[in-house]
């Protein structure tokens, strides 16, 4: 996923489990979008841990690196004579080495794994699954990007995990990997096998947003999009700096099965939407069945500085899940 890698939070709750449809606004002279709103609880995602991957340069070689330090908390994850001993190493031996022995075993204690463990490597956008027997990994620890030569280095500043054993063949696939990629630890794979789509969006009249739309001066453009038998709405609100808010709104069947809003925070910044003002990549907002037996997911909303992208699930009874990135500054 894209590490820049969302919301129009709508309550759908309401005093009992009985379902209701509630009038909202008119699209046609024909139709009306209702929504359909029902009393539900939160799915536990506990157990669903996904993994954003890094392109690591290490001695001019690229590799492709998955750190686990989200769930992986031992303060003495590395040897203590390396951190004491500091000054008598280069850099590069600092920089990155294998963890053998008690300290491979610590990982995977400390992150519930096994060597009889998978590693599903799941390329979204071209449904791809690759499968990597744990044993068959090394166990590794990187200094994290923002770590220099010459610095005081301390046990926090690695990033702990796992790299995949055979060599890439270019910085550009390791890349490639790293931007459409998502991985799972885990003895079943959770990904559905299907494509992930771009979200194609295109510019519609106000009149047409499922909710309803005061006069409001921030008022900025729509936007909409299909996929499948559901219909995509954005409404952007304008501010003294910029977009500020978006709303996004799911119909199918004439009725909103879902909406959400999107909010800019610190270091989270709106990413453009695909094929929108020509822009130069239209890759940023996906959608499609990416997990199995749960419901569709859009993600590429915002792009995070300070935290991690999370992926929304297409029903409210699903909680934001939020990939593991290990991003730190």
């Amino acid at each position: 996923m894209k590490k820049q890698f969302f919301f129009f939070a709508v309550s759908l709750c309401i005093l009992s489990c009985k379902k209701e449809v509630k009038k909202v606004a008119t699209v046609d002279k024909k139709e009306e979008i209702t929504v359909d709103t029902i009393s539900t609880e939160k799915k536990n995602l506990s157990d669903l841990h996904i993994f954003d991957l890094y392109s690591m340069e290490n001695a001019g070689k690229y590799d492709t690196f998955i750190s686990l330090s989200d769930i992986y908390n031992d303060s003495l994850a590395v040897p203590e004579e390396l951190i004491q001993n500091q000054k008598t190493k280069t850099f590069a031996e600092l920089k990155h080495f294998e963890l053998t022995g008690i300290y491979r075993e610590k990982l995977l204690k400390g992150t519930s794994l096994s060597e009889t463990d998978t590693l599903f490597l799941y390329d979204y956008k071209n449904a791809k699954l690759e499968k990597f027997p744990i044993r068959d990994l090394k166990s590794v620890a990187n200094l994290n990007l923002y770590t220099s030569e010459g610095e005081e280095i301390s046990h926090y500043d690695y990033m702990i995990g796992f790299e995949l054993n055979k060599p890439e063949n270019s910085q550009q696939s390791v890349m490639y990997k790293s931007n459409y990629s998502l991985a799972y630890f885990g003895k079943e794979n959770p990904f559905s096998g299907e494509k992930v789509v771009p979200i194609q969006w295109k510019k519609t009249s106000r009149d047409q947003f499922p909710f309803p739309l005061k006069n409001d001066k921030s008022l900025e453009n729509t936007y909409l999009a299909n996929f499948e038998n559901l219909i995509y709405y954005i409404q952007d609100y304008k501010g003294e700096y910029g977009i500020y808010k978006r709303k996004l709104a799911v119909v199918q069947d004439n009725k909103v099965t879902f909406a959400k809003t999107f909010t800019r925070g610190e270091g989270a910044e709106f990413s453009p939407l695909n094929f929108i003002n020509n822009n130069e990549y239209n890759d940023w907002q996906w959608t499609g069945k990416l997990f199995k037996a749960k419901p569709p997911v859009v993600f590429g909303f915002v792009s995070e500085s300070f935290g991690c992208p999370s992926i929304t699930f297409l029903d409210s009874s699903y909680p934001e899940l939020y990939t593991d990135c290990d991003n730190r500054h």
